[in-house]
């Protein structure tokens, strides 16, 4: 039912909305394969699948460094299509509910000690140059800010947050994720350097 809803929100808030940023990055950058899955095996896998697959990105080694410039291009053409939000977001979400996890975590991490270490699994999974970064702000208890000045597009980074949600809230916890009201995401007309997305439960 939840994520019914998402879907719909999703369709409702990517009409009319042009996706604004060309991704571009290093050509030194890569990334880890460990993930990469995650771009055609997600709720949107029948519009995402084809494109990343014309681009060679499927079936890759989990454990082999791949160039990072080849994943902003299959992102750029992905931008073309009408429902590219919800697209971006989804992949998002299936790399939040299955990104690995340090573990010294243990088997239970909460919310906040996953936020506390995602820019250090964000770099882990990228070498060769900087990919920008990203940093928390604890408001309260139940209401964490983020701030991204990574190289992909700020849907996906929605994504990954609103899956870090699912996963790690008790099971049951009613929460939001929103990009913040005074600070225009980057993707969406902003010109700051990074993008403030807010979590709340």
């Amino acid at each position: 039912m939840l994520l019914r809803a998402f879907v719909r929100w999703m369709k409702h808030m990517s009409k009319g909305i042009s996706y604004m940023r060309k991704l571009t990055c290093s050509p030194d950058a890569e990334v880890i394969g460990l993930l990469l899955n995650s771009y055609v095996d997600n709720m949107m896998g029948e519009e995402t699948a084809p494109v990343f697959k014309q681009h060679g990105l499927v079936d890759l080694d989990p454990h082999a460094w791949h160039p990072l410039i080849a994943m902003m291009n299959a992102i750029n053409e992905l931008a073309a299509l009408p429902s590219v939000s919800l697209n971006l977001t989804a992949i998002g979400m299936r790399i939040g509910e299955t990104v690995p996890m340090p573990p010294e975590l243990g088997e239970h991490p909460t919310l906040e000690q996953v936020l506390g270490v995602w820019d250090g699994a964000y770099q882990f999974l990228h070498r060769g140059a900087d990919v920008g970064k990203i940093w928390i702000e604890k408001v309260s208890n139940t209401h964490f800010k983020t701030f991204h000045s990574v190289v992909y597009p700020d849907d996906m980074s929605y994504g990954v947050l609103y899956g870090y949600g699912r996963r790690f809230l008790p099971r049951g916890t009613h929460f939001t994720v929103h990009y913040d009201e005074k600070i225009p995401a980057r993707d969406y007309g902003g010109t700051a350097d990074y993008t403030l997305i807010h979590i709340k439960w």
